[in-house]
């Protein structure tokens, strides 16, 4: 039941919002660069999230990202890393609510996608405020049907499937024009799941870590099949009219009721990871900063609050600064960290991982420089 709850939590995190971003930009690409991308982003996540996983095993103590840092790298760095930690969580989570009310909003005639974001908001605070088991059973139980509303479109969508509106995206390939290598950030943001592991390896206890690295990667491998499903899907119905939230397309193509449908999806699919990041983020106030629980409650919630009251509501320019940032200094730290206990963390001979951390960096920073391009 313990490693249950440990793939609720992060498969909790890891499938979410970015399963409607994937089918547009793999449109845009063709299906060649979405496969070579989704290569890469797969090798790349699991390398990280392994030597994540090894940090935090051999590490004493129960801490999260900013904890980690400190105890491996030294206080110098602590500060740093909790300050651009909380600026991208709160970013995260501000996109999340913001999301959220978008799909709440398709259920009702007029414009109620703001005062949807407050309800998202509320509800999402509330079950912050309980304990982590209780989290991560409601996490296991709200993906379970992520992955069956997938199932069920890849069976009612197949009569209107149409393979023709796949492209390879070969033909008139120019590095002038970047959406060959649009796939590559959103793959990178949607197979990353850094703040759910401390979480599922406090649930897991003391085992073995090899065990735990299994939940990882079954949790990744199987993130990634159903993300490729949802994209044949949406792509084999809307081809070019594929929309960037997925849904669009699917509208006069398919009845509402799928579209509603597809709104469930979404409203779970960023509750659940809404939950995981604040989760992480209240667990650091009180784990590396010693807090007391409600005003790590407090400071957790109630910023992407205010941001959101305060007019901050692009959603796609949130999520591209966030992810930007997050991914260059996260996966740069965690590479740091490894590095340093590397006697312990390196699961291959220390050349091989030297050249694996200095490709890992590499591909991260490639993501960071186009996602800022992307968003400038």
């Amino acid at each position: 039941m313990r490693f249950l709850k440990a793939f609720g939590i992060i498969v909790g995190l890891m499938f979410g919002a970015g399963i409607f971003a994937l089918p547009f930009a793999i449109a845009a690409a063709g299906v060649f660069w979405g496969l070579v991308h989704l290569l890469i982003a797969l090798c790349l996540m699991i390398f990280m999230l392994f030597l994540y996983a090894g940090v935090i095993h051999y590490t004493e103590g129960k801490h999260r990202f900013t904890g980690y840092v400190e105890r491996v790298l030294g206080r110098q760095y602590k500060k740093i890393a909790f300050f651009v930690t909380l600026v991208v969580y709160y970013f995260v989570l501000l996109a999340y609510g913001v999301l959220g009310g978008l799909f709440l909003s398709n259920f009702f005639k007029g414009n109620y996608a703001v005062v949807l974001s407050f309800l998202f908001f509320g509800v999402g605070a509330f079950l912050v405020f309980l304990k982590l088991e209780k989290i991560a059973l409601a996490n296991l139980y709200l993906s379970l049907p992520l992955f069956a509303f997938v199932l069920f479109l890849l069976f009612f969508s197949f009569n209107f499937l149409d393979l023709g509106n796949f492209s390879w995206g070969l033909s008139n390939f120019s590095f002038s024009d970047v959406s060959w290598f649009l796939p590559y950030g959103v793959w990178i943001f949607s197979l990353t799941a850094f703040a759910a592991i401390p979480e599922a390896h406090d649930v897991v206890g003391s085992c073995e870590l090899k065990k735990f690295k299994k939940v990882i990667l079954v949790s990744v491998l199987l993130s990634a099949l159903f993300y490729s499903v949802f994209i044949f899907n949406i792509i084999g119905i809307s081809g070019a009219q594929t929309s960037e939230d997925s849904l669009g397309g699917l509208s006069g193509i398919v009845n509402r009721e799928i579209i509603l449908l597809g709104s469930i999806i979404g409203i779970l699919a960023v509750f659940t990871s809404f939950l995981l990041m604040a989760a992480d983020l209240r667990d650091s106030f009180r784990f590396d900063f010693g807090f007391p629980k409600t005003l790590a409650w407090f400071f957790t919630i109630v910023p992407p609050v205010l941001l959101f009251s305060f007019g901050v509501q692009d959603f796609t320019r949130i999520i591209g600064l966030s992810g930007s940032l997050g991914m260059g200094f996260i996966g740069t730290f965690l590479v740091l960290m490894a590095w340093k206990m590397k006697e312990k963390v390196f699961f291959v001979n220390s050349k091989a991982t030297a050249v694996l951390s200095v490709f890992a960096v590499a591909a991260i920073l490639l993501a960071v420089a186009y996602e800022i391009y992307n968003v400038l």
